[in-house]
């Protein structure tokens, strides 16, 4: 009995080290404790399952299996390696298999929301709005107070037209925790979509304060700044994501507009063709840019663009008409 104990008591302090030094990161030595704790105990599933998750951030993804289906063999009960399991078919592709594990893992505990969640992910992912909707409202049922599912459902009934119920969720959201930059700039789009634009601009600009390098909420604050007649914070903030990521089109996209307001052609024309460099088959903003530089007597300047919005549209593309004629008037001059 004694030599029992001390087993035990070797499996668990290696078991706790290792779990220790993952949460630090330190994957290498994690891996050698939890190996350290199985010598003790060889049918250990918790440490087959904690062993699964360092190796698999150690990216052994052959051993990660490997741990994960020995902690299901000596536990057919352990949730988390197979959902855990279940997370790594996902990834590599195998959506199928991955649904049936989660499947799997909810008849075994109903009360388990992960799997839910996962499969409301990927039902997400796949434009499958209501389906993914259905799952997440049943881990509220088990957790009202889940801070992703309620984001993930303000997501969903935003997308779906139903805007002032989804400013309802992200407030639930923020209620578990208030500096949750991503679920701020939700509940942005979500009061934009009701028209509410003052309380749109305070979400996104409480989000920018916990997020400044986040250029989706740079963007967005601009476009609100610019609805709202605040056209010199607009245009800083458009300037800002395009100093943060300069190979982000859409921040061009939206100082062009900005300057097309103001019938600032030149300045529109610059950013567009910014545009179009990284997103070059997007053919309405081709024709647009080639528009702009009519309106702006600038077409000397998009002979480029206009040549190659006439070799990459349709055949059936009545514009290309418009297109070759100034390219006409370009030559004349």
């Amino acid at each position: 009995m004694p030599e029992k104990n001390d087993r035990k008591q070797k499996r668990d302090h290696y078991f706790e080290l290792g779990v220790v030094k993952l949460d630090e990161g330190n994957i290498e030595e994690a891996i050698k404790a939890f190996l350290n704790a199985l010598r003790y105990d060889p049918r250990y599933s918790a440490c087959y399952s904690n062993l699964g998750i360092a190796y698999e951030l150690a990216s052994d993804y052959q051993k990660a299996r490997d741990s994960y289906r020995r902690a299901l063999e000596l536990n057919p009960r352990s949730l988390a390696a197979l959902n855990s399991l279940a997370d790594m078919s996902m990834r590599n592709g195998s959506a199928e298999e991955a649904i049936a594990m989660y499947k799997e893992s909810i008849a075994t505990d109903a009360l388990y929301v992960e799997p839910y969640l996962n499969i409301a992910r990927f039902l997400m992912e796949s434009k499958e709005f209501i389906n993914a909707e259905s799952y997440l409202r049943k881990v509220l049922a088990v957790e009202p107070d889940n801070t992703e599912a309620l984001n993930m459902l303000g997501v969903i009934t935003n997308l779906t037209n139903r805007s002032e119920e989804a400013v309802g969720h992200f407030q639930e959201a923020l209620k578990q925790n208030v500096n949750e930059s991503s679920v701020l700039s939700n509940l942005g789009t979500a009061l934009r979509n009701t028209g509410d634009l003052k309380r749109a601009i305070i979400a996104f600009e409480k989000a920018y304060e916990l997020n400044p390098q986040n250029v989706s909420i740079l963007n967005n604050l601009g476009l609100l700044y610019r609805e709202t007649g605040q056209r010199s914070r607009a245009e800083s903030q458009f300037k800002k994501a395009i100093e943060k990521i300069p190979d982000s089109p859409f921040s061009y996209f939206n100082l062009a507009e900005f300057y097309l307001d103001s019938e600032d052609y030149t300045n529109a024309l610059e950013n567009l063709k910014h545009y179009i460099t990284l997103v070059p088959l997007d053919m309405d903003t081709l024709f647009k840019t080639c528009g702009i530089a009519r309106m702006g007597d600038l077409l000397g300047n998009v002979q480029e663009e206009m040549q190659s919005f006439i070799k990459e549209a349709d055949d059936d593309d009545s514009r290309v008409d418009d297109v070759k004629l100034w390219i006409e008037m370009v030559e004349k001059v």
